[in-house]
């Protein structure tokens, strides 16, 4: 049996942990931003490889950086730094399929494994009918389900980094577990 996860609260009482080096690096500190570019690197490749596919990683994640590096001096710390970013990576993405005309079917077996917690579908053990019942969700719901699992963001901090709703993403979420389970044959 599948089991839903529960939505994660916002740590709105927690500090940041990588609130010194954004402000540094929003006052041009190369170095501050270096920091956060080694803090966030691996993750950030691993969610774009997921939506693209390997050949275009390289490209997308650095316009990723070029991108927060120039509006950095404008990100005015009203969420984490972490939903933001992930944020312009979605938004790359979009150009990339965008500038091409159509969707990538990218295959989802050679995605790097979910790193931060336990996805509500550890308890099944075939990997590749998981990843493939991923591939076949609506893009906005696949979208979801890799930041929530893979970037390791709250519901809210998603709807923010994707500009939508949160309870269109609230609903997008939960819909996503549905198909999947029902994919798969389990109960949810």
């Amino acid at each position: 049996m599948i089991r839903l996860p529960k939505i994660k609260a916002l740590p709105w009482s927690a500090p940041d942990p990588e609130g010194e080096n954004v402000s540094r690096a929003r006052g041009g500190d190369r170095r501050a931003f270096d920091e956060l570019v080694s803090l966030h690197d691996k993750s950030l490749r691993g969610f774009i490889a997921m939506r693209v596919g390997s050949d275009a990683v390289d490209d997308i994640v650095q316009d990723t950086w070029t991108a927060c590096w120039l509006a950095l001096p404008k990100f005015g710390e009203r969420s984490r730094f972490k939903a933001w970013l992930y944020g312009i990576a979605a938004n790359k993405c979009v150009d990339y399929f965008r500038a091409r005309g159509r969707r990538d079917e990218t295959s989802l077996h050679d995605a790097p494994e979910i790193p931060h917690k336990e996805s509500a579908f550890g308890a099944i053990e075939d990997r590749d009918a998981v990843m493939a019942a991923l591939g076949r969700l609506p893009e906005a719901q696949r979208e979801v389900v890799d930041l929530y699992y893979y970037a390791d963001l709250t519901l809210p901090e998603i709807a923010e980094a994707l500009k939508r709703n949160l309870n269109t993403v609230k609903y997008q979420f939960y819909r996503a577990h549905q198909q999947v389970a029902q994919e798969l044959g389990a109960s949810g």
